[in-house]
């Protein structure tokens, strides 16, 4: 394959990534506390020796080399159950690691709810962790709870029961996603706790995710990637001619 062909295909390779990734953005437009993601590129420029080029311009392929995350604050949508909560401005809720000596997990996504011990769990039953890092228990006997912005939780009769643990980090993009809404820290990172917490019940962030704006893009990189397709087989196609003129001309 010759410069045009490798160019098309890294063109048409990190089209596909791209692809891919918005197709997962709006797969999860509407998850609680999804964080949506983009693709990161960049022009990787090669210079070919003297002796294998024509022209004298470089070659410049196209590098798509991570993910971006956008950390931009979902909207708020008000739910009115019990165990359903958002946090305001900066910080993750931080839950139990899905089995024992795993990590713990820092997510935005509170649909919560009681699992048959009494504790405060997501959605696939890891236990929400408070101030003193110890999962959080509701006995029965506590009636309607009520959670304050700080993160106290109140019983029927006004005593606090406990309180949530919401934390922050000084760099949020070094968080490692293992799922759509739950991260762990990359090395070097300590979470640190959050002294005023905005914690609000009865409402969930939605996802960041703009499903008509994603829609926009998806259809957006069909037609180029589709483009850069006609491309190649226009070069295939430009090469053959030029290979059958060569081939009459060497027969007359």
């Amino acid at each position: 394959m010759d410069n045009t062909t490798y160019i098309a295909l890294s063109r048409q390779t990190a089209l596909w990534n791209q692809l891919e990734v918005v197709a997962n953005n709006l797969a999860n437009v509407n998850t609680t506390g999804f964080k949506g993601t983009d693709t990161l590129f960049s022009q990787y420029v090669y210079k070919l020796p003297q002796n294998e080029r024509t022209f004298k311009d470089k070659v410049a392929f196209t590098h798509d080399f991570g993910l971006v995350r956008n950390l931009s604050q979902g909207t708020f949508n008000y739910t009115s159950n019990i165990y359903d909560f958002s946090i305001q401005g900066e910080g993750y809720f931080v839950t139990r690691g899905s089995a024992a000596g795993q990590p713990d997990r820092y997510t935005r996504a509170g649909n919560f709810t009681i699992d048959g011990q009494g504790q405060l769990v997501t959605q696939d039953g890891r236990p929400v962790l408070s101030v003193n890092n110890q999962p959080i228990i509701i006995p029965a006997s506590a009636g309607e709870v009520t959670v304050h912005g700080d993160g106290s939780i109140i019983n029927q009769a006004g005593e606090q029961i406990d309180q949530i643990r919401v934390v922050r980090f000084e760099s949020e993009r070094d968080l490692k996603q293992i799922d759509g809404t739950s991260f762990v820290t990359g090395a070097g990172q300590t979470p640190i706790n959050v002294p005023n917490p905005k914690v609000a019940q009865g409402v969930l962030e939605d996802s960041n995710v703009n499903g008509v704006t994603e829609m926009t893009r998806l259809i957006a990189l069909n037609r180029t990637y589709a483009d850069v397709a006609r491309l190649v087989e226009a070069e295939n196609e430009r090469k053959r001619k030029a290979s059958d003129v060569f081939t009459r001309q060497m027969s007359a």
